[in-house]
């Protein structure tokens, strides 16, 4: 169920539009934006809503997925059952990658958002500081006690307020070609000094046997596109104890880039890249497409990457040859590693009543299932968010799955996705990173810089 707050008197759906217009104009506008467009909203606004003109209104529902490929016929899938369950239509207007959340900003700008919408957990804060999407009430909202504290931290803003509800979920696990271990004696590395040494092997011992020099350990996204660098690095920053913010208390946040355990992790990788050369030569271009062809197509053995690319890598011919293992422990023996998901926003226009039965629909496992397994070339739910459902079961006792929940359990860390625009500090670091890999230079001045930038981000949005 839905929490509607309405704005103070003066302000509702001509402050809708004026925050349309910010997120339109850029993460360079937020400072101009953030203070006078959030009246009576918290951090960034969202908890206070406009009044929406469908708020009592009754009907099909129009729905949003960032998504492409197969997603919608699993979505389809699911959304069927949903109607048949319900009597209620649901109507995909949009499903695509391509400029999504740019859509939906100019949505918001003409008054025509749709009721829901699915996107990834990153845009939580982005859209609550628009003042798009409705609060979620947990204590009325059906099922909700079935779902993980994990998942629903991807769900919840800076003041702990459920903004979403969340529908799949993720971790990256590390997938590593099973017969280029056994062709140089090695075992699956378990903390960084082991990974680099079978990143070495694999790069410099011929592990595919074909006498020449052409294959490589880890298979690196160091593009700086939708942030692919920092996106990467994460996993290593949290393994070794660092993070990117830290609350700096009242409704402040600071950067911590610069601290000794953010340093070495960005060293760890610059060691990779730089001196040992033991990643694929397109690394500082490559984003996820081209990486996972290089894993495909063996050019590099080791690839940190979501769950979702089991299905990817199995439709190629290094099916049966990787295994999935948990990703190396860091220095101190942390294990972390980035996660993710995929949430559902009720837009401010929602038909609020009809959009509460299909999320909680959605996180049933009935649903929860058929996003995992309706179509098999679109797993729409990658982990499940409810603890009621296994996912190596689901998947007909595919042990990769069990590592998989089992890490997002133990060892998922999720982004600082509720800051107003998460995004644009995930942009920053990815572009810093970029540059101090190509450059090789150094570590602790690039870090430092990269702190003053964040800080810089962080105060345009009104929360440093």
């Amino acid at each position: 169920m839905h929490s509607r707050k309405l704005r103070p008197a003066g302000t509702g759906r001509a402050m809708l539009v004026a925050l349309a217009g910010c997120a339109l104009a850029g993460t360079a506008a937020l400072s101009g934006c953030s203070a006078s467009s959030t009246a009576g909203g918290g951090s960034g606004g969202g908890g206070s809503l406009p009044q929406s003109k469908n708020a009592h209104a009754t009907g099909d529902l129009t729905v949003w997925i960032r998504g492409a490929g197969d997603s919608p016929k699993a979505y389809r899938k699911i959304f069927d059952a949903f109607t048949a369950q319900s009597g209620i239509k649901v109507n995909i207007a949009t499903a695509t990658l391509t400029d999504f959340e740019t859509k939906l900003t100019a949505a918001a700008s003409a008054h025509r958002l749709p009721d829901v919408v699915f996107d990834d957990a990153a845009q939580l804060g982005n859209f609550e500081s628009q003042g798009i999407i409705l609060p979620i009430d947990k204590a009325k909202f059906a099922g909700a006690d079935q779902l993980t504290d994990l998942a629903w931290k991807s769900a919840t803003d800076l003041h702990g307020q459920p903004y979403a509800v969340p529908f799949s979920a993720q971790a990256n696990v590390l997938l590593i070609r099973k017969d280029w271990l056994d062709k140089v004696g090695l075992q699956p590395p378990k903390t960084w000094d082991e990974l680099a040494r079978v990143a070495k092997a694999f790069t410099t011992q011929d592990p595919d046997g074909d006498g020449k020099a052409d294959t490589y350990g880890l298979d690196v996204p160091g593009s700086t596109a939708r942030g692919y660098t920092s996106w990467y690095w994460s996993s290593f920053l949290y393994q070794a104890g660092g993070d990117f913010v830290k609350s700096a208390g009242n409704g402040k946040y600071t950067a911590t880039v610069d601290t000794p355990q953010a340093v070495q992790s960005a060293q760890f990788l610059e060691n990779q890249v730089c001196t040992a050369k033991d990643v694929q030569p397109s690394v500082l271009g490559d984003d996820t497409t081209a990486t996972n062809k290089a894993f495909q197509t063996g050019v590099a053995g080791i690839y940190l990457t979501g769950p979702y690319a089991y299905a990817t890598m199995d439709a190629t011919t290094v099916k049966g040859k990787y295994i999935v293992i948990a990703p190396p422990a860091g220095p101190t023996g942390t294990a972390a590693t980035l996660a993710e998901g995929t949430d559902i926003f009720t837009m401010a226009d929602a038909k609020s009543d009809e959009a509460t039965k299909l999320e909680e629909f959605m996180i049933t496992p009935q649903a929860q299932q058929l996003g995992m397994t309706g179509v098999k070339t679109a797993t729409v739910v990658r982990l499940p968010v409810n603890k009621n459902v296994d996912a190596a079961t689901v998947h007909s006792g595919d042990q990769r799955w069990q590592v998989a929940q089992q890490v997002y359990a133990d060892a998922g860390h999720y982004e600082w996705d509720n800051l107003p625009n998460w995004t644009a500090l995930r942009q920053k670091a990815s572009e810093e990173l970029n540059k101090l890999l190509s450059s090789c230079g150094d570590t602790q001045s690039a870090l430092t810089t990269l702190n003053s930038d964040l800080n810089s981000v962080l105060r345009q949005q009104g929360v440093g």
